[in-house]
Formats: structure tokens, C-alpha cells, sequence
């Protein structure tokens, strides 16, 4: 039976993650076995749009630039195909492409995606924190996450626990594309204290900012917001009842006064 394939593809290179700003470097390895025909030529596609053509009986190689991706550099010999490019945006998937000369022109193929990303340079920065929170007061504190691609999604967690709608805007906002294309993001949290009854003296806030990457890339910051002390049982009670005593005592000045005339006699 006779082989379908004749040069096979050994190794085929793609980066999984590429930063838009720096060129990503494409390599297809492959070999002729013997009596096999000559290679007839190296294809690589961006998805279905052919992106650079090598054919060696032609001593040629050309590339076919568009708005999406652009080859900047290539060295392609009859074992060895590399070609560098710069993305544009998005994932794609890349193929090699490797035929024989007739009159079989037998052709092998493989294929692996490569996703624009770029990682934050730093962990997200909570903003807004006060020394101390009174009872009954609210804290609104704010999380950005660093510019990256895709843009970070931020999540708050109060004591480990997600914080959901309306403690938190609705959504993640995001900042305008800098010039490399890059978006940081935002996210606030509005904390009422009363709603988290602590012993401890503070609430453990954190800030979790996700870029959607496979594997997702994720990084975090962790604060504490201090709650100023409720005040005890026997001292709210104290209070109160001194509140009585004062208000009953000046009722009962005013009292002696209306009915005696001003006094200069301080009531026992």
C-alpha cells in the first residue's frame, strides 16, 4: 500500500501566549525519508488565510501580510521552516503546511493556537482604606488591577466570603487600550461593618484580579479594615440611664422655676 505522506512533520513550535508588542517565533521541523520525492513547499496559515509560502525549487519565500498579523523575518532550508510575526489581536490558530513534489504532492499538516496575552506587571493596589471605621459609618474602597490583555476581572472577598451586588459595582470596569493596546480595570466595594459581626477588632478584605488565560492568571491583595470597638452592654446602659436622669432632673428645674419664680436654690 503505498504511504499517503511523504515528508512528515517532526516538531511543530508555537508560543501558547504572545505579547502583541514583541514579534512570536513560528517553527516547523520536518524530514524526507528516503526515495521519497523532493519538498515542494512550506505553507503557514492563520487560520484559513495562507500567511508566508516557502518553495525551495523556486528559491523563494514570500509572505502575505494583512491588518490581522505581519512577518517580520523568516530562515526556511529543506528540513526546517521558522518565520517570526507580529499578532494583532485575538487567539488563531496556526498551521504548518508541508507538500512533496508530484506526482503525489502529498501533503502533511499540523496545527496549535497562539493567544495575544500579556500578564500584569504587578499585583492589583486597593485605594481608599481608612485607619479605622465607626460603627454604623461605611467604607468604600476601590481595587485596579495593572494593565495587561485581555483586561483583569476583579472579584472582592470580605473574611473569604465573594461579595455580591449591591455591595460592589455590577461589573469590572475597564480602562481605555494605551498605545500597546493594554486595558487596566477597577472594581469598588461599599463595606458596612454592622453586616459583619467580628471579635476580632478588623474585616479581611481582598482584591482578586483574573486575566482570562488558560490556565487563568490570577493575582490578588489582601488588607485589613479596621472597626472601632462597639461600646459594651453596662456602659450603652449607663449611658442611657444618665440621658434619663439629666433629662428628668432639668424637667423638674423648669418646673420650680415656672411655679416659684427664678431660684438660686440648686435642687437636691
Amino acid at each position: 500500500m503505498p504511504r499517503s505522506v511523504s515528508h512528515t512533520i517532526t516538531t511543530l513550535e508555537v508560543p501558547l501566549w504572545a505579547d502583541p508588542r514583541r514579534e512570536a517565533e513560528l517553527r516547523c521541523q520536518y524530514m524526507r525519508q528516503q526515495h521519497d520525492p523532493p519538498l515542494h513547499s512550506v505553507k503557514w496559515y492563520r487560520d484559513m488565510h495562507e500567511i508566508f509560502r516557502y518553495t525551495p525549487q523556486e528559491l523563494e519565500t514570500r509572505a502575505f501580510n494583512s491588518t490581522e498579523i505581519s512577518v517580520t523575518n523568516s530562515s526556511c532550508d529543506l528540513e526546517a521552516c521558522v518565520i517570526t510575526v507580529r499578532p494583532e489581536r485575538g487567539t488563531a490558530k496556526y498551521t504548518c503546511e508541508v507538500s512533496s513534489e508530484g506526482p503525489r504532492f502529498a501533503v502533511d499538516k499540523r496545527s496549535a493556537n497562539m493567544t495575544l496575552a500579556v500578564m500584569p506587571e504587578y499585583d492589583p493596589l486597593i485605594t481608599g482604606l481608612p485607619t479605622m471605621v465607626q460603627v454604623g459609618e461605611q467604607a468604600l474602597v476601590n481595587c485596579t488591577s495593572d494593565y495587561s490583555l485581555p483586561a483583569a476581572t476583579i472579584d472582592w472577598f470580605v473574611d473569604s466570603e465573594p461579595q455580591e451586588d449591591p455591595l460592589i459595582t455590577p461589573d469590572t470596569v475597564v480602562s481605555g487600550a494605551d498605545g500597546d493596546g493594554l486595558r487596566a480595570s477597577w472594581r469598588t466595594l461599599h463595606v458596612y461593618p454592622d453586616d459583619y459581626p467580628t471579635h476580632r477588632g478588623y474585616l479581611a478584605l481582598r482584591c482578586r484580579a483574573t486575566i482570562a488565560t488558560r490556565p487563568p492568571h490570577v493575582r490578588s491583595m489582601s488588607v485589613r479594615l479596621y472597626v472601632a470597638a462597639r461600646p459594651h452592654i453596662s456602659s450603652y446602659m449607663f449611658s442611657k440611664n444618665s440621658k434619663y436622669w439629666f433629662s428628668t432632673r432639668a424637667l423638674r428645674l423648669s418646673i420650680i422655676t415656672i411655679d416659684n419664680g427664678p431660684s438660686n436654690s440648686i435642687l437636691a
